[in-house]
Protein backbone atom coordinates (compact mmCIF):
# COMPACT_ATOMS: atom_id res chain seq x y z
CA UNK A 1 0.00 0.00 0.00
CA UNK A 2 2.80 2.40 0.89
CA UNK A 3 4.56 1.63 -2.38
CA UNK A 4 1.41 2.45 -4.35
CA UNK A 5 1.01 5.75 -2.52
CA UNK A 6 4.62 6.71 -3.20
CA UNK A 7 4.23 5.86 -6.91
CA UNK A 8 1.03 7.92 -7.04
CA UNK A 9 2.72 10.85 -5.28
CA UNK A 10 5.69 10.63 -7.66
CA UNK A 11 3.37 10.66 -10.66
CA UNK A 12 1.54 13.71 -9.30
CA UNK A 13 4.81 15.59 -8.79
CA UNK A 14 5.97 14.67 -12.30
CA UNK A 15 2.68 15.84 -13.81
CA UNK A 16 2.85 19.13 -11.91
CA UNK A 17 6.42 19.67 -13.10
CA UNK A 18 5.40 18.99 -16.69
CA UNK A 19 2.52 21.47 -16.45
CA UNK A 20 4.80 24.13 -14.97
CA UNK A 21 7.42 23.60 -17.66
CA UNK A 22 4.96 23.87 -20.55
CA UNK A 23 2.80 26.71 -19.20
CA UNK A 24 2.81 29.88 -21.26
CA UNK A 25 3.00 33.35 -19.74
CA UNK A 26 -0.21 35.33 -19.34
CA UNK A 27 0.56 37.66 -22.23
CA UNK A 28 -2.20 37.73 -24.81
CA UNK A 29 -0.04 39.65 -27.28
CA UNK A 30 1.34 37.22 -29.89
CA UNK A 31 4.20 39.61 -30.73
CA UNK A 32 5.92 39.15 -27.37
CA UNK A 33 7.84 36.00 -26.49
CA UNK A 34 9.26 34.92 -23.11
CA UNK A 35 12.95 35.60 -22.72
CA UNK A 36 13.83 34.83 -19.10
CA UNK A 37 12.41 34.37 -15.59
CA UNK A 38 13.30 36.51 -12.56
CA UNK A 39 12.53 36.53 -8.85
CA UNK A 40 11.47 40.20 -8.63
CA UNK A 41 10.00 42.89 -10.85
CA UNK A 42 13.07 45.10 -10.36
CA UNK A 43 15.39 42.28 -11.49
CA UNK A 44 13.19 41.63 -14.53
CA UNK A 45 13.12 45.32 -15.45
CA UNK A 46 16.91 45.57 -15.07
CA UNK A 47 17.36 42.59 -17.40
CA UNK A 48 15.03 44.22 -19.93
CA UNK A 49 17.00 47.46 -19.83
CA UNK A 50 20.32 45.62 -20.06
CA UNK A 51 19.24 43.85 -23.25
CA UNK A 52 18.10 46.97 -25.09
CA UNK A 53 20.80 46.46 -27.73
CA UNK A 54 19.28 43.06 -28.58
CA UNK A 55 15.53 43.82 -28.55
CA UNK A 56 15.27 47.57 -28.07
CA UNK A 57 13.06 49.13 -25.43
CA UNK A 58 10.06 46.98 -26.35
CA UNK A 59 9.83 44.59 -23.41
CA UNK A 60 7.54 44.00 -20.46
CA UNK A 61 7.58 42.08 -17.22
CA UNK A 62 4.55 40.05 -16.18
CA UNK A 63 3.98 37.70 -13.26
CA UNK A 64 3.96 34.02 -14.14
CA UNK A 65 0.35 32.73 -14.09
CA UNK A 66 0.83 29.94 -11.58
CA UNK A 67 3.70 31.46 -9.56
CA UNK A 68 3.16 35.07 -8.46
CA UNK A 69 6.72 35.22 -7.08
CA UNK A 70 8.24 34.71 -10.56
CA UNK A 71 8.30 37.43 -13.23
CA UNK A 72 8.69 36.68 -16.95
CA UNK A 73 10.60 39.04 -19.21
CA UNK A 74 8.69 39.26 -22.49
CA UNK A 75 10.43 40.84 -25.48
CA UNK A 76 9.00 42.05 -28.76
CA UNK A 77 9.79 39.81 -31.74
Amino acid sequence: MLRRLSVLAGAAVAAAGLLFATAQPASADPFFKPRSHHSSYAECDAAGKAGKDLWGLLYKCEPFPTRPDVYVLLVRI
